[in-house]
């Protein structure tokens, strides 16, 4: 009698485990965890700065006329290309329309210039990027909010 007891206690004890489990279930498939959010975009803008190679910016801050030609190297060598606005000092890195596009194409001849570029900014955890629709040396007159 008393294992009896048990086997009963047990199929019951299982029984309840089993019921609970399924209280707060959702009834409806589970959500990817994969699927990430769409990048913020603006509207196009447009910004002044100089031209860089991020990797040398960011770690020993070096850009102008004394690591052009490092940079240019860089970019060759396939670092992409970036942008240092003069107004913020925020850095912009630079995007290509689709993948495996050279982001640096007509951007390396103006490696260590102030520029003014135009394109669309793009934002995602804290970074920033820029896909150009143009780029040309920097006239105090040409920008309008910079």
């Amino acid at each position: 009698m008393k294992a009896r007891s048990v086997v009963i206690a047990g199929v019951v004890g299982v029984a309840l485990l089993i019921a609970v489990a399924g209280i707060g279930a959702e009834k409806t498939p589970a959500k990817a965890t994969s699927e990430k959010p769409a990048p913020k975009a603006s509207l196009p803008k447009e910004i002044v700065g100089e031209v860089v190679d991020p990797a040398c910016w960011i770690v020993n801050g070096a850009k102008g006329e004394g690591h052009k030609e490092c940079a240019i190297a860089c970019a060759k060598a396939g670092q992409t290309l970036a942008i240092v606005e003069k107004k913020t000092g925020k850095l912009y890195m630079v995007a290509g329309e689709r993948p495996g596009e050279d982001p640096n194409k007509g951007l390396i001849d103006y490696v260590a210039q102030i520029v003014l570029v135009k394109g669309k900014v793009y934002s995602r955890g804290g970074a920033l990027g820029i896909m150009v629709a143009s780029v040309e040396p920097y006239s105090p007159g040409k920008a309008a909010g910079n």
